[in-house]
């Protein structure tokens, strides 16, 4: 009986036990799962991704008023115990809104780790794992935890003391910053080697002021205005004041024309004194200038049409009424006029109206929505009705107002709000909620809550609409922001049982993986957890087909020529997971014609230069042993890419028998079992 290629040994299996980033190294186990498959953590496939951060530009050394205690954690990472093991772990524990990362900055930047070296680390993970958190040479890790509200598990902090070895070999550090409640186990657990718990204080903010003043060219002075009583600005700051407050109020005070300048002052109590004159009272004299200032509120930095176009939509509803001017537009002033009596700018060459105080668009709003309830039900309908109209090519503008509205009323009235728009089930309607829903999720605050709610979201298949919207915020920002648990949501929505069809949120789905897959730094990630749901559902095999199933012929890379080209062991990594979903899918034997039309993509795509020849040789020719239908179809053709298939083949084929010339005793000669090789795939007719 023919065969396509002389019997080899097996090759040894190549798992990626350790990654380099940087010049730096991070150790990783393998798993296996099931009877035939074996699935492999590859290194860099699950790790938190660290994101570059410059202490000095987040706060500078001078203007950081030192909070209590923190002198602690600096001494505890500088002098070495009895035993010589200086504490690499410290968990900087304090409420919301007390300084904590910037006292873990200013902490790791007190290392001797170098410049640039210094990294943020979001939580994003399902379940928290110690196995996420990289190791690289001379680094430092700030794990923010901001927004965080469940404990962390004991078995983190058990893993927590093997970390810091790590680290300590590494000649890296680790910061956590976290509320009490999240460090409960730890507070149980102990003192642990290597690991040292902090309880921060709030500094001082009045001390915050000064500093800001004093470090700023031209406002040193200016901090005396705090300790006068003839300045407005005297006892103007609580003591329990956050630090971002303080900082706040320095800003404005560089600002101030002077110590009596009662117009910052307003602005520092959230424009009260304006709102109370353009809202509080009754009447209709000044109802066409509250109607730009919302719809400003809503669209600042956009196009002065849009937002006066919106404005007049409101006018018009019937709720409000409002008459139009006889003689129509053209009795209107132009547009100047009719911003700069709500102060707003307008720059002529571009047609953009900006507020000329920034901060009164937010304050519009949270007045708007707490104060005017009786309006709440119009700006809904209203809010809808623009982003199909003026404000459809804005819709980012929108998502991010609401977003900052959503610090004042919380995430519960805004996923209403949403959702209401999404009962038309418009594509408009679909992306507004999608730009939405992402700001809300990567929000520092407001993030993880929103993240549950889109969980509860994407699970729910009768409610396509709004998984069709999950799946698009997962291919944006909160996609590349918390990679892992978009993915996770991604997955809740392929595996429901609503309509997820091609046309349905299915399709969103997909089209989120092949986008977040087609982004070098998310690469690794996608790829591994599409080959996991793969080799765990025979549904999910068709997933990895349509996002890795043939190159692009589009000037934008698909996400199998982005994983092919992924250098270093990163690269290969990604490329030997590839190749794990193939040996799944082969022996499966239950997707034979959809994986034959996939492997002759491939195939055609080295062929025609989409993709690169050599590593897609390697993989077909690591699938030997499996020379089942599928990869017969596509070796068969004549071409390029079967002659670079059997010259690797053959350069194998002389490696092995020339380290072990004993390994093909019953051939008589490697080259004469290549030819005969060659001959067979030529003749053999089950192979045509």
């Amino acid at each position: 009986m023919s065969v396509p290629f002389p019997s080899l040994p097996e090759p040894e299996p190549e798992p990626v036990r350790t990654q380099h980033i940087s010049g730096s190294t991070a150790a990783r186990d393998i798993n296996q799962a099931g009877r035939d498959n074996i699935i492999t953590s590859y290194s860099g496939l699950k790790y938190l991704r660290p994101r570059p951060v410059n202490p000095e530009a987040y706060i500078p050394q001078s203007r950081f008023v030192v909070p209590s205690k923190f002198e602690l954690a600096v001494n505890a990472i500088h002098q070495p115990t009895a035993d010589a093991r200086s504490v690499r772990v410290v968990l900087l524990v304090a409420p919301e809104a007390h300084g904590r990362k910037s006292a873990a900055l200013r902490l790791l930047a007190s290392t001797n780790v170098p410049s640039g070296r210094i990294f943020e680390l979001l939580p994003d993970w399902e379940e928290p794992d110690i196995a996420c958190l990289p190791i690289e040479r001379r680094a430092g890790y700030h794990l923010n935890l901001r927004g965080i509200a469940q404990p962390l598990p004991s078995a983190f902090y058990n893993d927590l003391v093997a970390y810091a070895e790590e680290l300590r070999s590494a000649e890296s550090y680790l910061a956590i910053t976290a509320t009490d409640t999240v460090c409960t186990q730890a507070r149980m657990a102990g003192a642990r080697p290597g690991i040292l718990i902090v309880d921060l204080e709030r500094p001082r903010a009045k001390d915050i002021v000064k500093e800001y003043l004093k470090h700023e060219a031209g406002f040193g002075e200016r901090a005396a205005w705090l300790d006068d009583p003839e300045s407005v600005f005297y006892n103007l700051l609580p003591k329990d004041s956050a630090p971002s407050e303080a900082i706040r109020l320095a800003t404005l005070m560089m600002k101030a024309e002077n110590a009596d300048d009662k117009e910052i002052l307003d602005e520092y109590h959230g424009w009260k004194s304006h709102l109370d004159d353009w809202f509080a009272k009754g009447g209709d004299q000044k109802v066409e200038e509250r109607a730009i200032r919302i719809a400003a509120a809503f669209l600042d930095k956009t196009p002065a049409s849009v937002v006066l176009d919106s404005a007049d939509r409101l006018l018009a509803y019937d709720a409000i009424n409002w008459p139009v001017p006889q003689g129509g537009p053209l009795a209107l002033p132009d547009a100047e006029e009719r911003l700069q009596s709500v102060g707003m700018s307008f720059d002529e060459p571009t047609g953009i109206a900006t507020f000329v105080h920034e901060s009164q668009g937010p304050a519009i709003l949270r007045r708007i929505w707490t104060r005017h309830v009786q309006l709440s039900n119009v700006l809904t309908v209203w809010l809808q009705d623009i982003s199909q109209g003026p404000a459809n090519e804005h819709l980012d503008i929108l998502a991010i107002s609401l977003a900052k509205l959503a610090e004042t009323v919380g995430i519960g009235p805004i996923f209403t709000l949403a959702e209401s728009w999404l009962q038309g089930e418009g594509k408009q309607n679909s992306k507004l909620v999608a730009d939405l829903i992402s700001d809300l999720a990567v929000h520092p605050t407001l993030g993880s809550k929103s993240r549950s709610e889109l969980s509860k979201w994407a699970k729910v298949g009768k409610y396509p609409a709004r998984q069709r919207a999950v799946a698009i915020a997962c291919a944006g920002l909160f996609g590349r922001t918390y990679t892992s648990m978009a993915l996770t949501r991604i997955r809740y929505i392929l595996e429901s049982p609503g309509d997820t069809g091609d046309t349905g949120a299915g399709r969103e789905a997909i089209n989120a993986l092949r986008s977040l897959a087609a982004e070098e730094a998310l690469t690794p990630a996608v790829v591994d957890a599409v080959v996991k749901w793969a080799s765990h559902s025979d549904d999910m095999i068709n997933v990895y087909f349509d996002v890795f199933g043939s190159p692009s012929l589009q000037p934008m890379k698909s996400p199998l020529e982005v994983a092919f080209s992924l250098a270093g062991d990163s690269g290969r990594a990604v490329r030997n997971r590839l190749l794990d979903a193939w040996k799944h899918i082969i022996e499966q034997g239950k997707h034979t014609s959809r994986a034959e039309e996939i492997l002759l993509n491939w195939r055609q795509g080295a062929e025609k230069n989409h993709l690169p020849m050599e590593p897609v040789v390697n993989i077909f020719l690591k699938l030997r042993r499996v020379m089942e239908p599928p990869l017969k179809a596509a070796i068969t053709p004549d071409g390029p890419f079967k002659d670079a298939l059997l010259s690797a083949f053959a350069n194998e084929y002389k490696g092995s028998t020339d380290s072990a010339p004993n390994v093909q005793a019953n051939t008589a000669g490697s080259m004469t079992a290549v030819s005969e090789s060659r001959d067979q795939i030529e003749v053999n007719p089950e192979m045509q």
